[in-house]
C-alpha cells in the first residue's frame, strides 16, 4: 500500500520544484523568475512548453529516475518516450507501489555536478515520526522552501501527509506578508534568509504560529526579531543532505539535542551512529566540527568542507574564486562570505589583469559573465577592485570592507 504522501497532487508539486531547479542549473544565465514562468507553463501537462533540447531532456529524465529510484522497478524506461507530466507522475506512483525502499536527493551542486545522497525510506519515516509527535497540533503548513531537497521533502511533502493537514506554497508572496497573515495553528516552513526578510519591518504575528528553520545556522538576531514579532515557537533543525536531520533546538543559546535514534560514536568525536527501526545501525560523519556538551547535546562550530549556506544553498567560496580567476581581465581574486543583517552573501576582491583597460566597468562585465557561469546564490553581492589582494602584516590573506 502506498504511503499517504504518494498521491498525484503531492508528487506533482515535488516534480515541478525539481524541474524548476534543473532548468536553473542547466541554464545558469536564466533568472529564477524565468524558470518559474516556464514551470507554470508546464502545469498544462505538456513538456514541449519547456523547449528542452535533447541533452536537457535526457538530463531531466535521468535526474527524476535517480531521485525516485525508478530503475529499481524498470519505470525509468517510460520517462523518455513520454511528453506529459501526468504520465511521469503515474510512472512514479506505480514504481513506489512496487518498491518504496529508498529516495535520492541531490545537493545544490555548488561544486559542479550535484551529489546524489540516497536515504532509506525507513530512515526518513523515522525522522518524520519524531517531528509528527513534536508538531502534531499544527493545522496547516506554509512552505517557503522547495520540496525536492531533503528538508522540503521531509516537512513539505511527507509531514503534511502524515498529519493529514494541507500544505500551501507561499513562495510567490512577500515574506513579511506571510507572517502577518499566518493563522493560529500554522507551521511556517522556511530558512534564515526567508525569516530575515520577513522580520525586517515591524509586524505582529497571530498567536500560536510556529516557525521551522534549517539549511543554515539561524543567527541570534533572528531568534530575537521573531520573538519580538510574536512568534510562539521557533524550531531549528541541524542536518544535511547527506545525513538528513541530526538534531534540533528551540533557543538561540541552546545546544542541539540529538534526534532520539542518533547516538555519539564511541570511537570518533565527529561521527554518529543511527539505530534504525529495522536493519543494521548506520554510521555517518558529521558535516561540521562540533563541541559536545554531553552524550546527547552538541554545538556546531564550522563546516569541514569550507562551504557556507546562502539563501538555503550550499556554496563554496573557493569554487567561486576559481571561476572569477578564469576571466581574462582578472589577474587574481579572493572571495569571502559576509553578513547582510542576518543573511550571508559572498563578496569578491579582484586584481585586474593587463588586459583590462577599463577598470571602472570591470565589475559590471564580471557580473554579466558570472551570470552565465554560476548559480544565483554563488554570485558575489559586491566586487572590490585593487592593485593587490588584501594581506595582513604577516602576509596572510586578510579581510576587506
Amino acid at each position: 500500500m502506498l504511503k499517504p504522501w504518494w498521491n498525484p497532487n503531492s508528487v506533482r508539486a515535488l516534480l515541478l520544484d525539481l524541474i524548476e531547479a534543473e532548468l536553473t542549473r542547466r541554464r545558469p544565465g536564466v533568472q529564477p523568475d524565468v524558470a518559474q514562468r516556464c514551470v507554470r507553463n508546464l502545469e498544462c501537462d505538456d513538456f514541449d512548453s519547456l523547449a528542452l533540447d535533447s541533452l536537457e531532456w535526457l538530463d531531466l529524465a535521468t535526474t527524476v529516475a535517480v531521485q525516485f529510484q525508478l530503475h529499481e522497478t524498470g519505470h525509468d524506461a517510460a520517462l523518455i518516450p513520454s511528453r506529459q507530466l501526468s504520465a511521469w507522475i503515474e510512472s512514479i506512483l506505480e514504481s513506489r507501489a512496487a518498491h518504496d525502499q529508498a529516495l535520492g536527493f541531490f545537493t545544490s551542486g555548488s561544486t559542479g555536478q550535484p551529489k546524489l545522497c540516497v536515504h532509506q525510506t525507513a530512515h526518513l519515516e523515522q525522522e518524520i515520526g519524531f517531528f509528527a509527535t513534536l508538531l502534531g497540533d499544527r493545522r496547516r503548513i506554509l512552505r517557503a522552501v522547495p520540496s525536492h531537497h531533503i528538508y522540503g521533502c521531509l516537512f513539505a511533502f511527507m509531514l503534511p501527509a502524515q498529519l493529514g493537514i494541507p500544505v500551501l506554497d507561499i513562495r510567490t508572496n512577500l515574506p513579511g506578508a506571510i507572517l502577518r497573515q499566518a493563522r493560529p495553528g500554522d507551521l511556517v516552513l522556511g530558512h534564515p534568509a526567508f525569516f530575515d526578510l520577513a522580520t525586517r519591518a515591524a509586524l505582529t504575528m497571530q498567536p500560536d504560529v510556529v516557525a521551522l528553520t534549517s539549511t543554515s545556522p539561524c543567527p541570534p538576531l533572528l531568534w530575537q526579531r521573531l520573538a519580538e514579532r510574536g512568534c510562539t515557537r521557533l524550531i531549528e533543525i541541524y542536518g544535511s543532505s547527506e545525513t538528513a536531520g541530526i538534531g534540533w533546538r528551540e533557543a538561540a543559546d541552546a545546544p542541539f539535542a540529538l534526534l532520539p535514534y542518533w547516538s555519539r560514536a564511541a570511537d570518533a568525536p565527529d561521527a554518529l551512529q543511527r539505530q534504525p527501526t529495522v536493519g543494521v545501525p548506520q554510521r555517518v560523519a558529521l558535516p561540521d566540527a562540533v563541541a559536545w556538551c554531553d552524550e546527547r547535546q552538541l554545538r556546531v562550530l564550522k563546516r569541514h568542507d569550507g562551504a557556507v549556506q546562502i539563501g538555503g544553498f550550499k556554496v563554496y567560496p573557493e569554487r567561486v574564486q576559481a571561476c572569477i580567476a578564469q576571466h581574462p581581465e582578472v589577474a587574481a581574486a579572493q572571495v569571502r562570505p559576509y553578513e547582510i543583517g542576518a543573511d550571508q552573501r559572498l563578496k569578491a576582491f579582484v586584481v585586474p589583469s593587463a588586459l583590462c583597460v577599463d577598470h571602472t566597468g570591470l565589475p559590471a562585465r564580471l557580473n554579466a559573465w558570472l551570470a552565465d557561469h554560476l548559480a544565483p546564490a554563488e554570485r558575489p553581492k559586491s566586487i572590490t577592485l585593487g592593485s593587490s589582494l588584501p594581506q595582513s602584516a604577516l602576509g596572510k590573506a586578510a579581510d576587506w570592507e
